[in-house]
């Protein structure tokens, strides 16, 4: 399998991987949207019946507290209701509840993304590392076909594709200006390998960057949209006592807060592969000058 094949084949490959798991994602993301608008709506439907039943003792409540007091008996205190994480998602508004999923998901993603880096470059660096023992030792032809799967090989395998075809036009002898242009090809061929290499490992770089930048500002937008329900109830109930205004903007708050969990791993994973990514270029280039030294060499002794 040569260079161009492979790269052909590894490119497909990735984008049906990033095209299945964009459907994933808008599959779940649907299906998490209507399972909250169903959610409200029931919520909404048995909401009528509570109340009516409410309304309809109303009446009885005073006499129960006169017979109460009458008797003198305490009335026993009531358990605190639980209020977590949890109970803030079910009592948040469903829009609210959309920018919650919508966040959790950034999250995995952010999270798979990491995975699936550390695997691609763990394995990029001991592909590298095993040519370039077997390359400054001079028993690159035994690697075979794992040429294929190390940048390094691959870069070494096209410059010696142009090596070949120059000693093949070379003629009974070799001046100055074709050997520097020979030079040049060799730089330019490893150049155009290099950058397919390194556009492969940086995918998915910026589906990070974009949750760190945004995510923060998705979650601000479900705490405003909490809080202005949080003043509608107070305007419905007129009553700005604590109880009636602490839950919604918990509630709230807790959208900034999946913002922040997924924006702040997402960041920090951006920077370190992006200094991953450097540094892999800097190992590449250090070798490409190598290798050009190396055939520089060689033509001058007369090989």
């Amino acid at each position: 399998m040569d260079i161009r094949s492979f790269s052909h084949t590894t490119g497909r490959w990735q984008q049906r991987l990033r095209t299945l798991s964009l459907l994933v994602l808008l599959i779940a993301g649907g299906g998490a949207t209507s399972f909250v608008l169903a959610q409200a709506e029931d919520q909404s439907a048995s909401a009528q019946p509570s109340a009516d039943v409410a309304t309809a003792s109303a009446p009885a409540a005073p006499a129960t507290q006169e017979v109460t007091q009458a008797s003198g008996a305490e009335t026993p205190a009531q358990p605190t209701a639980s209020f977590g994480v949890r109970e803030m998602y079910e009592q948040a508004d469903p829009l609210v509840k959309s920018v919650m999923l919508l966040l959790v998901l950034c999250s995995v993603l952010t999270w798979g993304v990491l995975f699936e880096k550390i695997f691609v470059f763990g394995s990029a660096r001991r592909r590298n590392k095993r040519f370039l023992a077997a390359y400054r030792a001079g028993q690159v032809e035994q690697l075979g076909e794992q040429l294929e799967y190390s940048a390094m090989g691959r870069m070494w395998k096209a410059a010696q594709a142009e090596l070949s075809h120059y000693r093949k036009l070379q003629g009974d002898g070799a001046d100055a200006d074709r050997v520097n242009r020979l030079l040049q090809r060799l730089a330019l061929t490893a150049g155009i390998v290099q950058e397919r290499d390194l556009a492969r490992m940086g995918t998915m770089m910026g589906v990070l960057a974009t949750i760190g930048a945004t995510a923060p500002f998705i979650g601000l937008f479900g705490t405003v949209w909490g809080i202005l329900n949080s003043f509608a109830s107070i305007a419905t109930l007129k009553s700005a006592s604590l109880a009636v205004v602490a839950p919604g903007i918990a509630e709230a708050l807790l959208a900034t807060a999946l913002g922040l969990f997924a924006a702040i791993p997402a960041v920090m994973i951006f920077n370190k592969f992006a200094r991953d990514i450097n540094g892999f270029v800097g190992a590449l280039d250090n070798f490409s000058a190598e290798m050009i030294a190396g055939v520089s060499r060689q033509l001058d002794e007369g090989r």
